[in-house]
């Protein structure tokens, strides 16, 4: 079973006098009840500390702070606390501060129901902008200003609007508002980039959706092709 490897990982974290955290897309779908693969665990650990204690499968993000280990023959995604600073002239942050706390590490995540930190060894829950309340309304909603979220990362738009056909979710008012308002945002994002982002929703969601989303939201590039 997953859950008693991620509470094991958890564990080995607390012993050493640290905090982790089941979060992102791993604690929503554990609290929507969906099955999930991606394990993702948030921490105030140093990396060498996990380097240490557990098999590095993937150290690509370690500038992020981001690490992918092997426990089990079971991956996961272990990730320091971070604050996210961004220069506005790309989509990826320009650098990034190490921080101690979810609350802290809560304010750079994208939607309130990604938000969500779950202890699994005492079943602590840690929720500071209500996703919780927004997963039992099936609704995705942005943390902070949704313009300024988009300004930071546009690819944002993609993500949301991919998450609620994925979950049958309705996308809250000042939100969709927001990814309307500042569809022009991708034309930052390189076609490449793009690319990947829409063969992602037709993965998930099918060819015949996805083009009736593209549609609706005028999401149409050129680079575009029906795989």
């Amino acid at each position: 079973m997953e859950n008693r490897k991620i509470i094991e990982v958890i564990s080995i974290i607390k012993k050493a006098k640290y905090n982790a955290y089941l979060v992102g897309g791993s604690s929503r779908d554990l609290l929507y009840c969906r099955d999930f693969d991606d394990i993702d665990i948030a921490t105030n650990a140093p990396l060498d500390f996990i380097k240490k204690t557990f098999k590095v499968k993937d150290n690509q993000g370690e500038k992020m702070g981001s690490v992918k280990i092997t426990y089990k023959n079971t991956i996961m995604e272990i990730t320091r606390f971070r604050e996210d600073l961004y220069n506005k002239k790309t989509i990826y942050p320009e650098k990034v501060k190490f921080v101690n706390t979810p609350i802290e590490d809560a304010k750079r995540r994208d939607f309130t129901i990604n938000a969500i930190y779950i202890d699994l060894t005492t079943n602590q829950l840690i929720d500071p902008y209500d996703g919780l309340k927004d997963l039992m309304a099936f609704q995705i909603k942005f943390i902070g200003d949704p313009k300024e979220r988009i300004i930071e990362d546009p690819t944002r738009i993609l993500r949301g609007i991919r998450l609620a056909y994925k979950l049958n979710f309705t996308i809250e008012e000042n939100t969709k508002k927001a990814f309307i308002d500042n569809i022009n945002e991708l034309e930052r994002i390189s076609n490449n980039k793009y690319q990947k982002l829409i063969l992602k929703m037709v993965e998930e969601l099918g060819e015949t959706k996805t083009a009736r989303i593209l549609q609706e939201y005028h999401l149409g590039r050129e680079s575009y092709e029906h795989q």
